[in-house]
């Protein structure tokens, strides 16, 4: 497509994949030269280490990872104090317990500690070079990467996350975000790195994915749309019943 190479640090052999995605790209509005130049940028690379990771069955009930220590649940309250007012506002759009949020905060990036370091470009492309069962999926997810970063002006090389392409305290891969992210605080920005919209982004995700009030079956499956593992659900919930009994003491 290109007559001069539109790659960083990529082995060669990936050039004709390279070059049917950025056809792909164009429809997002960046020109030609502006996808050879990111392509080309010195940031950009692969990272074969990912390619056999996975995200579940993390040990979330495990003194590791401390979920329902003390510690971990006054963090989670200490949250809800200095966000209360957005949290119930959130709540009461959305019907989605204020808790059932913060749960996920807490489970996703530790009220923002962890947020990830990888540039999510890296991430996505990784899995859409490299052949593997999740590579028609990395290649659109990277295309909404990049029509994302058109909407907010980026770089799509400057959005960093986990090594899997999610990013932000609510952890959306950018397909969730162009579907169900909001712009909470009307700032004109959708920023997950923001509380306000990280929280209703949330919200929206699991209303739209069959969210119920006092519905658990509903609500579960809900949960499990975000991620998909049983002990990932488990957890959610266990976190927010811990943390209303919190609450309730208070």
């Amino acid at each position: 497509m290109f007559s001069s190479p539109v790659t960083g640090e990529i082995d060669p052999q990936y050039k004709d994949r390279i070059d049917t995605l950025t056809a792909k790209i164009l429809v997002t509005g960046f020109s030609e030269e502006e996808i050879r130049q990111i392509f080309s940028d010195e940031r950009v690379m692969i990272y074969p280490q990912i390619l056999e990771r996975s995200g579940k069955g993390l040990p979330y009930f495990s003194k590791k990872f401390g979920l329902l220590t003390k510690k971990s649940l006054e963090r989670g309250q200490k949250f809800l104090n200095e966000n209360k007012e957005v949290l119930v506002r959130v709540e009461a759009n959305y019907g989605v317990d204020k808790e059932i949020i913060i749960a996920i905060l807490r489970l996703e990036t530790n009220f923002n500690r962890y947020v990830g370091k990888y540039p999510i470009f890296n991430s996505l492309l990784t899995l859409a070079l490299v052949e593997n069962r999740r590579s028609p999926w990395a290649e659109n997810e990277l295309i909404e990467l990049f029509w994302i970063a058109k909407m907010l002006n980026k770089n799509p090389l400057s959005i960093k996350g986990s090594w899997a392409g999610a990013f932000g305290m609510a952890q959306f891969i950018p397909s969730s975000y162009r579907k169900y992210a909001v712009d909470e605080n009307n700032d004109g920005i959708i920023d997950l790195f923001d509380v306000p919209d990280a929280c209703a982004s949330i919200a929206n995700y699991l209303l739209s994915h069959g969210w119920e009030k006092n519905n658990p079956d509903k609500n579960r499956k809900a949960v499990y749309a975000y991620n998909h593992c049983d002990e990932y659900v488990k957890a959610i919930f266990a976190y927010a019943k811990a943390l209303k009994s919190c609450s309730a003491k208070k």
